[in-house]
């Protein structure tokens, strides 16, 4: 006599198979969430890594060459940033596609609005301050400090005096959050020596 399934093993076995699903659903959602998260952590820092690269190369091909304003005039300094203005900029050795351009062009570093930006200008003197070519380094920073050492003491602005006028810091500090997470970049720049006047 063949014998058939009665109504409760086949609701049992509906059960069942309906947990499996549900958990099964369950451990597949957490893992696409996981990876997404790890893909945009991943590329947070490979973002920030690259923000790195972009101001310590910049930094560390510093040209230490006097510094003029729109007329020409000189500023007080080789290096000039503060901490108040969230900005600081120099001369540095950029490649050039071209051999008949000088290599040397100013470059600043600001934060705007929430963004800290890298301008660099066509030449080290620029008589034009409103043609450079921009981009945003770090994206998302909601609190960032600049400071600048020298002789063993951090100072919030660059010169600190006219001894420093012809000289760039010994070190650069970059302290910021971004997405509720700090950060501290301290880059030296590798420049022994003074400007001769």
């Amino acid at each position: 006599m063949n014998r058939g399934f009665t109504l409760i093993e086949i609701l049992v076995s509906l059960v069942i198979l309906s947990m499996i699903a549900v958990i099964s659903s369950n451990i597949l959602q957490s893992s696409l969430e996981l990876e997404r998260t790890s893909t945009s952590r991943l590329a947070d820092v490979r973002n920030l890594n690259f923000s790195s690269v972009i101001i310590r190369r910049d930094i560390r091909q510093i040209v230490n060459t006097n510094l003029r304003d729109g007329f020409g005039n000189s500023i007080d300094g080789t290096f000039s940033g503060n901490n108040l203005t969230k900005k600081f900029f120099f001369n540095t050795k950029v490649n050039s596609i071209s051999n008949e351009v000088s290599p040397i062009k100013r470059v600043e570093y600001e934060l705007i609005d929430d963004k800290f930006v890298r301008k660099q200008y066509f030449s080290s003197n620029p008589y034009n301050f409103d043609e450079f070519i921009s981009s945003n380094v770090i994206d998302g920073i909601t609190k960032i400090e600049i400071l600048f050492l020298h002789e063993k003491k951090w100072y919030s602005f660059w010169p600190i005096d006219k001894k420093t006028r012809s000289k760039i810091p010994k070190l650069i500090k970059l302290e910021f959050t971004q997405n509720n997470k700090e950060y501290l970049w301290i880059i030296e720049p590798n420049i022994d020596y003074e400007v001769q006047k």
